[in-house]
């Protein structure tokens, strides 16, 4: 992914960035369980390689990319990422104009910014609005996720999603993602509050998507998933549960043989429909839970490992009740933390991504 050092004196004329850009932007459109949906794409190479959003693409049964030049594309998914909101696609073509990327690093509240997409569908595909960079760093808690974020007041809709956020030299410094819709507690509307995950925060998740599939170190079951619809499920015979759209590659959710078409009925004994209810099961896990599973006992000495043997010198060793006191302590602390602890709290707004 090639970045560009911007030059002040080579500030483009909105109808030069649009003559530019455009040309690397693609409609993204989707099928799911409960039928068609569409977002937009930015071209990161000359050979197919294409970003977006996770949540254009999350429980997509099959993905298909409409170039600017209406060239269409079957895309097979390379890697997503939903705590990043980012997925990388692959389409076999070559010869396609990929976009520059600049230096999100260096941008300043007021910089020059314009957007283009699809808002609100393929209908309306290609449309580009302007605005400046309202904010940098805007920390942003959604669904659990937490990101650091350009806001923007470039109007940016629903199909917005994945496209890109530039500068004013033609270069891509952040990916849409989101707009506030409104505040939780009152009846306003919310305008010109729009968000984009900065470039220099996408590329290295970006490379490690198209490298491994996936991000190292994220707390992720490994699967995408949609409520069955109910005509869907009472037409088949099929039970209550998340239908499996997609299985990550060299997800522990693979390793265990989950596959796609799979209906998940419960977690952990507890029933779901959703993915959200799935998620919401996942985060109630607890940190001690977690690092049982991975690492086995915590018990700081053998002896009080579940399942040893009784050991020989328990009745004359003088230190077992501190170990044992030290293996409740470790235990119990551990245990009272969950992973939605772990979380910050909402802030009070609601987002439309």
């Amino acid at each position: 992914m090639p970045t560009v050092a911007s030059d002040e004196a080579g500030a483009l004329s909105l109808q030069e960035i649009y003559r530019r850009c455009i040309g690397s932007v693609v409609s993204i459109v989707t099928v799911t369980p409960s039928g068609k949906a569409s977002g937009t794409g930015i071209i990161m190479s000359e050979d197919g390689y294409v970003i977006t959003n996770h949540h254009v693409i999350e429980s997509a049964q099959a993905v298909s990319v409409l170039t600017a030049d209406s060239r269409e594309y079957t895309a097979s998914i390379i890697g997503s990422d939903e705590t990043s909101d980012l997925a990388v696609l692959k389409i076999e073509a070559e010869g396609l104009q990929a976009a520059e990327f600049g230096d999100s690093s260096v941008l300043q509240v007021g910089d020059s910014v314009a957007a283009i997409g699809d808002p609100l569908g393929t209908a309306l595909r290609g449309t580009m609005t302007d605005g400046i960079v309202s904010a940098i760093n805007r920390d942003l808690t959604v669904n659990d996720r937490t990101m650091s974020l350009i806001q923007t007041n470039a109007a940016l809709n629903n199909g917005n999603s994945g496209g890109p956020l530039i500068n004013c030299y033609g270069q891509v410094i952040g990916i849409n993602t989101m707009k506030m819709s409104n505040f939780y507690s009152s009846s306003t509307t919310v305008e010109g509050i729009g968000f984009a995950i900065p470039i220099d925060t996408a590329k290295p998740i970006i490379d490690e998507l198209i490298e491994k599939g996936y991000v190292s170190g994220r707390p992720a079951i490994g699967i995408d998933g949609e409520t069955l619809p109910a005509t869907y499920r009472i037409y088949y015979r099929l039970p209550q549960g998340i239908y499996v759209t997609r299985v990550y590659r060299n997800s522990d959710a693979a390793a265990k043989g989950i596959s796609e078409g799979d209906i998940i009925t419960a977690i952990n004994g507890v029933s779901v429909t959703t993915m959200e209810q799935l998620n919401r099961v996942k985060n109630q896990f607890t940190a001690g839970q977690i690092l049982r599973l991975m690492e086995g006992s915590l018990a700081p000495v053998a002896c009080l490992e579940a399942g040893s043997s009784p050991c020989d010198r328990a009745g004359e060793c003088r230190t077992l009740s501190l170990w044992a006191g030290l293996n409740d302590v470790i235990n119990k602390y551990l245990d009272q933390y969950t992973l939605a602890d772990l979380l910050r709290e909402d802030d009070g707004f609601d987002y439309v991504i």
